[in-house]
């Protein structure tokens, strides 16, 4: 039987997959990750809900002799295949698995005599396409419960990034990868990036009508820096334990975003817009929070800080093409005087 007609599609590419899909994924990975064959396929099976039956003793394909797996679904439907076949079909279905953020592909190589030396290579989507927002990753309103907590996903391509929440990772990232880290600096890192990736759920207090105020049960995940931080030991024990899917994911999820928006804003993640950079923006941090304020019409230092990250990053990249334009009128106005 040809697996590859008989099983249900999967997702065509990482930005279709949901937060628990995303798990699988990334434990399949971290399971079988010095195996490229055999963790795509178990990734397959996961996302397909579909569980592999014991073999019976001597079972086996008459053609070719290799064992027999029988893979049952939640409806009970079964499939028969071999290793190999069960291979091939997750490769063919799981072209993206092994390219997070895309494959560009390659164009066919020839020689000097017009022959083809090497094949072209289609292109894979990932999460992020440049050209379609769609791409970017989009995961479900959903929440993952650790212990007794509930946090609130990283929604990257949702804007629910804060502007503090992002220069808390920007700090932190650049030290997970480090050379010469303990592996106890290490989870270190891993537990600080975590807590301010994750927003914990608080009950928010609400005014009501009239002279008196009540605690209803509203939940809320609002950002805080300070919160965060004393949520560090937390997710040091949690990573002893099984919340390494978590740290990977938030990373992932992290590293899209800042892949997305350097595509957006290119002035201010890249050397284009040479001292207009995002990078020379944050070195002189008050001057540029004041300079928001004022664009922003904000009246506190703070209110920058809550304000969510494309909100910010539309502003600063209008200062930086104002910027531009300045300099180019200078440069016009001094090349006239000469």
């Amino acid at each position: 039987m040809d697996p590859k007609k008989t099983f249900p599609a999967p997702p065509a590419s990482w930005s279709g997959l949901s937060w628990r899909q995303l798990c699988c994924c990334w434990q399949a990975k971290m399971r079988y990750g010095g195996n490229a064959d055999v963790a795509r396929a178990a990734a397959l099976l996961a996302l397909l809900g579909l569980e592999v039956r014991d073999l019976e003793p001597g079972s086996g394909s008459r053609e070719t002799g290799e064992a027999v797996y029988t893979l049952a679904d939640a409806g009970g439907g079964l499939w028969t295949v071999t290793p190999r076949e069960l291979s091939q079909a997750a490769k063919a279905a799981l072209p993206w698995f092994d390219f997070p953020y895309g494959d560009p592909g390659d164009e066919a190589v020839r020689d000097e005599k017009g022959k083809v030396v090497k094949e072209a290579r289609d292109p894979v989507r990932g999460y992020v396409n440049p050209h379609w927002k769609g791409d970017a990753m989009m995961l479900p309103e959903e929440t993952v419960r650790v212990g007794r907590r509930r946090f609130a996903l990283p929604q990257v391509a949702c804007n629910n990034l804060t502007w503090q929440q992002y220069r808390s990772l920007q700090a932190i990232s650049p030290q997970l990868f480090q050379e010469g880290l303990t592996e106890e600096q290490a989870l270190d890192l891993q537990a600080q990036f975590l807590s301010h990736s994750l927003v914990p759920r608080s009950l928010a207090l609400l005014d009501t009508s009239g002279s008196s105020v009540r605690l209803r049960p509203h939940w809320a995940y609002t950002y805080d820096a300070a919160r965060a931080d004393g949520l560090a030991g937390f997710w040091k024990r949690q990573l002893r334990r099984d919340a390494a899917v978590l740290y990977h994911i938030c990373l992932q999820c992290y590293q899209t975003a800042l892949t997305y928006y350097a595509a957006v804003y290119p002035l201010l993640f890249s050397d284009e817009g040479k001292k207009d950079t995002m990078r020379d923006a944050l070195q002189g941090e008050v001057g540029t929070i004041n300079a928001v304020m004022k664009y922003a019409g904000y009246a506190e230092q703070q209110q920058v800080y809550d304000s969510n990250l494309p909100f910010i990053l539309d502003i600063l990249n209008t200062m930086a093409k104002d910027a531009k334009q300045i300099e180019a009128l200078n440069a016009k106005i001094r090349n006239g005087k000469r």
